[in-house]
């Protein structure tokens, strides 16, 4: 009985045999193709992330390039060998080739292989970094150089700067930035410059009486025509001028002019009025804190001939000599043997005083205008126009004040570079 309850039973299951076998199949088979999903996601995991950091060293190698090109725009960096010594960076030499690039580069682009160290593959390679980069500086607004070719005194007024970073793995990133001077709406139109009084009152105007005190409008540097010795802005400001002159002091021809309003630097005409002059001098400031060149009183020199300065006196300044730009709120001193190379604002107080022999020189140009750039609040509403500015001179001597083209381009130099837009591309 039992055999054959036995048989009958088996033979009830003999169409599931190996059932459980392919059951088992099924399942490791799944089972593989989870562990192959897990692992080919990972392996692309992997393969990203390495990826991903070799572009993020590319990225840095380009930002490394437009780095290193603000350095050498802003003087920070000395001319390789081949370029002659004392040659100095700026924004026509950044695209002029035989100063830009060795003369061994044969690019018809400037690279600034002559101050940045291209190894001879094309590319800088900072120590220790795993990437390197190769930089092209353009000038957007004469990109053929025919400008610059025909105008020796042409200076460009903004760059395109190029990066190509490269990473490992063959990495390539491409950045792109436009650079240009501080906003500086100024050019000279005499040696000294009296902005006068809106109500007509005369300035305060005396140059001394010693014939070896000079003062020339003739380009100290032969590259410009002359300009006016005095320049005024107001009828009765002309009258004191000639005035002053007749007193002993050798003033060169044209000795004084009217200067119309309109060839005046935006912030001293009449349209703006002194709103424009205080814009201009909070602008200004706000270069001159963040260059660390902002004094609230200074006494001694204000940059050198070899390193010209931007210096900000938010009040009053004993001038020991110096080389730049000087803008100065309060009074201004020249004692002594002051010799300054530059542009010279004294805008706000509007006085200066040159005081005792010296035979210290000033070359470049001085505007004066005087101005109150702050007033209690109860004065709100009430005009505050420009008003008579003074100048001063006494003592022997025979400091002279000139103008002079390359030092006014070097004091605007002063101002450094900005950088507008910044794009990947």
């Amino acid at each position: 009985m039992n055999n054959t309850k036995r048989i009958g039973l088996s033979a009830e299951r003999h169409g599931e045999r190996g059932a459980a076998l392919v059951t088992s199949i099924l399942i490791s088979t799944l089972l593989l193709t989870v562990a192959g999903a897990v692992i080919l996601t990972s392996g692309m995991s992997a393969t990203t992330a390495i990826e991903s950091t070799a572009e993020v060293q590319a990225y840095y190698g380009a930002e490394s390039g437009l780095e290193a090109t603000l350095n050498v725009l802003r003087g920070n960096v000395a001319p390789r060998s081949g370029i002659p010594t004392g040659t100095r960076m700026g924004y026509r030499n950044a695209v002029e080739l035989s100063k830009a690039n060795l003369p061994s580069d044969h690019s018809t682009t400037s690279r600034l292989s002559g101050w940045l160290d291209y190894g001879s593959d094309g590319r800088v390679s900072p120590s220790g970094a795993n990437f390197s980069y190769a930089v092209t500086v353009s000038d957007p607004d004469d990109p053929t150089g025919s400008t610059r070719a025909a105008d020796a005194s042409y200076r460009p007024t903004r760059l395109v700067v190029q990066s190509t970073g490269y990473g490992p793995n063959g990495s390539v990133k491409q950045m792109e930035m436009v650079i240009q001077k501080t906003d500086f709406d100024f050019e000279p139109s005499a040696l000294l410059l009296m902005r006068g009084a809106e109500s007509g009152i005369k300035m305060n105007f005396d140059i001394g009486s010693s014939s070896a005190k000079y003062y020339s409008g003739h380009d100290n540097a032969g590259a410009e025509s002359a300009l006016p010795t005095f320049g005024v802005t107001s009828t009765n400001d002309e009258t004191e001028a000639h005035d002053a002159i007749t007193k002993g002091s050798t003033v060169a021809d044209v000795k004084v002019a009217k200067i119309p309003s309109g060839s005046l630097p935006s912030f001293l005409q009449t349209t703006e009025g002194p709103t424009g002059a205080r814009a201009f001098l909070n602008n200004m400031q706000a270069i001159a804190r963040s260059m660390g060149r902002y004094y609230t009183s200074f006494s001694g020199y204000a940059g050198t001939t070899a390193t010209p300065q931007f210096t900000f006196v938010n009040g009053n300044c004993t001038l020991d000599g110096g080389a730049g730009m000087l803008v100065v709120t309060g009074d201004l001193i020249l004692s002594g043997n002051p010799s300054f190379n530059g542009i010279i604002l004294v805008l706000g107080e509007g006085t200066i005083n040159r005081n005792g022999g010296g035979n210290g020189n000033i070359n470049g140009t001085i505007y004066v205008a005087s101005f109150a750039r702050s007033w209690p609040a109860s004065e709100n509403g009430q005009p505050h126009p420009f008003l008579a500015p003074s100048f001063y001179t006494n003592g022997g001597g025979n400091a002279e004040l000139r103008y002079d083209s390359v030092a006014v381009q070097a004091g605007k130099d002063v101002l450094g570079t900005i950088v507008r837009d910044i794009r990947e591309y």
